[in-house]
């Protein structure tokens, strides 16, 4: 099979990015063609391992300090897609040159399946590909994810594409009941490989990751672990990742007195090997479309607490076997299920065990499956 995955930025670090390189990644090795469409390049490398047989092809390419289209294009401007897209689509002059360049790309596109990872590039795949090819939304957030201008917009470019493929369950229902006529599936992210650092539960130590920002509600996370050190002072907190809330983070790690216990490490391409370093794994998000740092933490047999967000921990997580789910948003609770995994090493031990079996259902092999019996069935076939 021939394989498009048309992704925002392939070069930044996030959890869509992953995913979709860990997909790239397990169909090439299958002996499918396969090319990842994205709309940037900043840097050289993508942030996680690629395959070297997928393709990358950047519709704009500043890697070299210049900014150059993948046609070369110096020609004018066209706006006349405008007025047709939801407000701040062509709001930024450097998001319409990618824009305009990906304009271009898309009907160049010939016999080939193409999978669409973000609402915004759903619109123009819909738009401007050949309709007779197959064309699957993979939803990476959850349903209720989007405004109404959004919602509108969405609604007809859905209707037009093949499938639609959603990470949950959860969602997979409420999408099947706003379109009834479109055939929505539930595939889960898979994991890069089961074969990752794994945790002693040794140390004390508490970790985390995620965007810096205030959806992954990391200042909750930071107030409860103020409680956890008030019975444990020898126990850390970590927390991977960066992004626009690092700065009032900080600050509040300051007021809190936690300088000597909290750490906001920044971001890691090595992120098996971070997680490996804890004992316990925190999840403090208001919403979650999947929760791919959770399973991945799971994977390296860390038991897991987690607020209870109605997409993602609640089908990941099985409260009390493999890791404790709390109420959202109880800074109380999650320190009181930090603080029980810490004061019980069999119960860590346990939930370790557990949640290493639970990861191993998400290994890139049952995932794979999955979407070539998905592409088989839409009409894709074997190349």
């Amino acid at each position: 099979m021939k394989l498009t995955y048309v992704l925002f930025n392939a070069f930044g670090i996030g959890g869509t990015v992953r995913t979709v390189i860990n997909q790239a990644n397990g169909m090439v090795a299958r002996g499918h063609d396969v090319e990842i469409v994205s709309l940037m390049r900043y840097w050289e490398d993508t942030p996680f391992p690629l395959d070297e047989r997928v393709r990358i092809i950047p519709m704009v390419d500043s890697s070299s300090g210049e900014h150059v289209d993948w046609d070369g294009f110096d020609g004018e401007e066209d706006t006349s897609w405008h007025a047709s897209f939801p407000a701040g689509v062509s709001e930024k002059a450097e998001q319409r040159r990618r824009l305009n360049a990906l304009i271009r790309y898309l009907p160049t596109i010939e016999d080939r399946i193409v999978v669409t990872t973000k609402p915004s590039i759903d619109l123009f795949v819909e738009r401007y590909t050949d309709p007779s090819l197959i064309r699957i939304v993979q939803e990476h957030t959850n349903f209720d994810y989007h405004n109404a201008e959004w919602r509108k917009a969405y609604h007809g470019v859905l209707t037009q594409m093949d499938a639609l493929v959603t990470l949950t369950e959860s969602d997979r229902v409420a999408y099947s009941a706003e379109f009834p006529d479109l055939r929505v599936e539930q595939i889960p992210n898979a994991l890069h490989a089961l074969d990752v650092p794994r945790s002693d539960l040794s140390r004390t130590q508490v970790v985390s990751a995620g965007r810096l920002d205030g959806n992954k509600g990391f200042d909750m996370l930071i107030q409860a672990f103020a409680k956890v050190v008030e019975t444990h002072p020898d126990w850390t907190l970590r927390i991977h990742g960066d992004g626009p809330e690092e700065a009032r983070l900080r600050k509040l790690i300051l007021a809190e007195h936690l300088y000597n216990h909290v750490f906001l490490m920044g971001a890691t391409n090595s992120l098996d090997d971070e997680l490996a370093k804890g004992s316990v794994f925190a999840m403090s998000s208001k919403s979650e479309g999947f929760g791919m740092v959770l399973l991945e933490a799971m994977n390296c047999g860390l038991p897991v607490v987690s607020f209870s967000c109605p997409v993602g921990p609640r089908e990941l997580v099985n409260d009390g076997v493999d890791g404790f789910l709390v109420p959202e948003r109880d800074v109380e609770a999650l320190a009181e299920g930090i603080i029980r995994l810490i004061e019980d090493e069999g119960l860590r031990r346990d939930f370790s065990e557990a949640a290493l079996k639970k990861a191993a259902e998400y290994g890139p092999d049952p995932i794979a499956d999955s979407w070539e019996q998905l592409f088989e069935s839409l009409g894709g076939g074997a190349e």
